[in-house]
């Protein structure tokens, strides 16, 4: 993922700009800071070009609101001649949510979802307030209604859907992610292995309640 930094996680470092935003995660950060300062982003570019040499990498646009900012960051790619790497959206802002169809036809590879930043911009509710914690629910229906709108667009655009964040550790959202067509999901280290496990049920019970055997021809029932 390219650099996603609020101005309130930078403001002591050398270099910070100067001023405070009224709402840093309104404000300038994710791919909108990247293009607004290119040479950052370049240089972001050529560096992970140099690491990755001929291996197999994915770039992840964070705070994607329109399909401007991916053909920019395209055309970056090809200056620098970065062919060989997969481009994929961070689907974390309702905007991204309703133009998926015009971000599938991009040419993108792939999305992932940020469900953290993703549920607090549709519920309106600040997450790192204590005050309104009580409202912020990742299973909130209108949550889960953009998560398999996406999921079912991307799959007839064959572009792979995953998530990140705290809700793919949690078996209630894997469960309702598995069964809706997710093709991966990023979970806590301490409860990998049972999430895998929770996974394999889902999957096989998903198998056992498909009609696997052919239906038999009987000409005489055909009308």
């Amino acid at each position: 993922r390219t650099s996603d930094i609020r101005s309130d996680e930078f403001a002591n470092l050398e270099g910070a700009p100067e001023g405070k935003e009224a709402n840093p995660m309104l404000g300038l950060h994710g791919i909108r800071y990247s293009l607004k300062n290119p040479e950052i982003l370049k240089a972001e570019l050529e560096a992970i070009k140099r690491i990755s040499e001929n291996k197999k990498i994915g770039l992840l646009l964070p705070q994607v609101i329109s399909v401007e900012e991916i053909r920019k960051v395209k055309l970056i790619l090809k200056e620098i001649g970065f062919s060989n790497v997969k481009c994929g959206v961070m689907i974390e802002t309702p905007s991204a949510v309703q133009i998926i169809k015009e971000i599938c036809d991009e040419k993108i590879d792939f999305v992932s979802f940020g469900t953290n930043d993703l549920t607090q911009y549709i519920l309106v509710v600040d997450r790192g307030n204590e005050k309104v914690q009580h409202l912020y629910n990742e299973m909130h229906p209108a949550v889960l209604h953009q998560l398999e709108y996406v999921i079912r667009v991307c799959k007839r655009n064959n572009v792979e859907t995953s998530i990140c964040g705290q809700a793919g550790s949690k078996k209630e959202m894997v469960k309702f992610l598995v069964e809706t067509g997710i093709d991966s999901i990023s979970v806590n280290a301490d409860v990998a292995k049972e999430i895998s496990d929770y996974i394999a049920e889902i999957e096989n019970k998903l198998v056992r309640d498909t009609d696997k055997e052919p239906r038999k021809y009987h000409p005489e029932k055909t009308f």
